[in-house]
């Protein structure tokens, strides 16, 4: 009995050694990182590695959402790990106080589904966003306010109306920043604001209601042409924000890249073609823009080759819905109003199409430069004839207007955003008297 009770104490406190706590000295912690995306060393790094971005601009408010996945997956064939996207105001608060963010306007779902689809996501908010979109995306209702504010500056009254769109629009995407586990890795501050001023309280003001509701974590950007005079007017010195540069295709991009780290602090300026032009823009009455495959890819190459990063403009154009084709004008007389497709001579057609030669050429250049082999290339969507339409005229536009109802009577003529007409065309009618065997109705330039 003694025997057995002494094997029995033996093997419990056996027992109790092994099951007991480990001392701390032996103890493993397991550390899950948080994702994270930075700067450092003239380059980017993503969970600590190096990383090279080769993005697309893919507008989701120039293609339907049905067809959202089907162009994205066609731009990750192509080799892309990044989409940079534009948010126009206008789409998205078309009356003041009026918020729209289903359909084509559901910027939150297209974001998950580039995050579904491994891609990162560059976000440029605006609020001015030029992208040859009306307006530049700013609400045409922001010229009814009297007296008449300033846009892009640091007017007051303009900035309360910013501070209140964005008040909306950040927290809505502020979940999917990279480093909470989404996409956004960059999110820029205006667009090129280099070309238009240099009001950097403007600037700062932005920078600091960004930063209010996204954080620290998240690198802002600008991006402006790669001259001095442009970069001087239109980025922050320092480390605060990230200074991108543009130029066109074919330009030697290395000395601008070069004069590109005197805007940004030191070893916080990897190269980056922000906007990449893989084609350009259609004006009526113009011949459909056309670039040279070879010579855009080659371009390409000699940024990539030198471990350079770039964004496609565009790698789809897509479509400009509706009135939203914006206009370019080099002076007040010059008006150029844009197409409305979109299509850009991009690799990826308005259609979807990827059979093109600039696809292919582009294609092949970035399969020698990616960190992962490429996605095997989709088919074309199949597409219907619908044979010839043969229209007939019912009717006169005029006959069809009914002026007794509709009309807003004025002395002077008034502008369309004072009649509460943002899109579209508005009729002007005037009666008078005829003098003598006629008249000439003339009207005068407005005044400044």
């Amino acid at each position: 009995m003694t025997t057995i009770m002494i094997l029995l104490l033996l093997l419990l406190f056996a027992f109790s050694t092994v099951f007991s706590p480990l001392p701390n000295s032996l103890k493993h912690q397991v550390v899950v990182n948080a994702p994270k995306f930075g700067i450092a060393n003239d380059m980017f790094w993503k969970d600590g590695q190096p990383f090279r971005i080769i993005g697309g601009d893919l507008h989701y408010f120039r293609t339907l959402p049905e067809y959202w996945e089907d162009r994205l997956l066609r731009a990750k064939a192509l080799g892309l790990n990044a989409i940079q996207t534009y948010v126009p105001w206008n789409l998205h608060e078309p009356k003041e106080g009026q918020l729209e963010f289903h359909g084509i306007a559901d910027i939150v779902s297209f974001l998950e589904l580039c995050h579904k689809l491994d891609l990162l996501v560059m976000l440029r908010p605006g609020p001015y966003i030029c992208a040859e979109w009306d307006f530049g995306g700013f609400p045409a209702w922001l010229l009814t306010k009297e007296p008449a504010i300033t846009l892009r500056s640091s007017d007051p009254r303009y900035l309360a109306l910013v501070d209140s769109w964005w008040g909306v629009l950040l927290p809505k995407i502020a979940h999917l920043l990279y480093h909470k586990g989404g996409p956004i890795i960059m999110v820029q501050i205006e667009n090129e604001f280099g070309s238009y001023g240099d009001d950097m309280d403007y600037l700062h003001h932005l920078v600091n209601l960004a930063r209010s509701y996204l954080g620290d974590d998240i690198i802002l950007y600008t991006t402006d042409g790669g001259t001095r005079d442009t970069l001087t007017k239109g980025t922050i010195r320092g480390d605060t924000v990230f200074s991108a540069v543009d130029f066109s295709t074919g330009e030697d991009p290395w000395p601008i890249f070069k004069m590109q780290k005197a805007f940004n602090a030191p070893g916080k300026s990897p190269p980056l073609s922000a906007e990449f032009y893989t084609g350009w823009l259609t004006h009526w009455g113009e011949s459909i823009a056309k670039t040279d495959a070879a010579s855009t890819a080659s371009a390409l190459e000699n940024i990539l080759s030198r471990n350079g990063s770039a964004v496609l403009y565009m790698v789809h154009g897509g479509t400009n819905f509706g009135f939203y084709n914006g206009a370019n004008a080099a002076q007040e007389s010059d008006y150029d109003a844009d197409l409305t497709s979109y299509d850009y001579d991009a690799p990826i057609s308005e259609s979807g199409d990827v059979d093109g030669a600039k696809f292919k050429a582009l294609r092949g250049v970035i399969a020698k430069y990616s960190a992962t082999s490429l996605p095997p290339v989709p088919l074309n969507n199949k597409k219907t004839g619908y044979g010839r339409i043969q229209l007939e005229k019912t009717s006169s536009l005029f006959n069809t207007l009914d002026l007794s109802t509709k009309a807003i009577e004025s002395e002077n003529p008034i502008s369309m955003e004072a009649a509460g007409q943002m899109f579209g065309f508005l009729l002007y009618v005037s009666e008078y008297t005829t003098k003598g065997k006629g008249s000439i109705l003339s009207i005068p330039k407005a005044g400044a």
